[in-house]
């Protein structure tokens, strides 16, 4: 980067995709409350994995930051 050069933008985020994060982030930690030996949170933790690895990087880590901000 060179001495002029501006700031690189950061990644913009997909609001959608973050709130269906935050959505099954939500659902699985609910579901482990109730019980993490069911098969309920078997299944919420597996459509929230997929679709954490789905999405990109900035939408990750912005969901990830509400779902602790929020105490998730």
């Amino acid at each position: 980067m060179g001495l002029f050069s501006s700031k690189p933008k950061p990644a913009p985020i997909n609001r959608d995709v973050v709130r269906n994060l935050l959505k099954l982030g939500m659902a699985e930690t609910d579901a482990a409350d109730r019980d993490i030996d069911s098969p309920e949170f078997d299944a919420a933790k597996v459509k929230f994995e997929r679709a954490l690895r789905a999405a990109a990087p900035a939408d990750q880590a912005a969901a990830c930051d509400a779902l602790k901000r929020h105490g998730y």
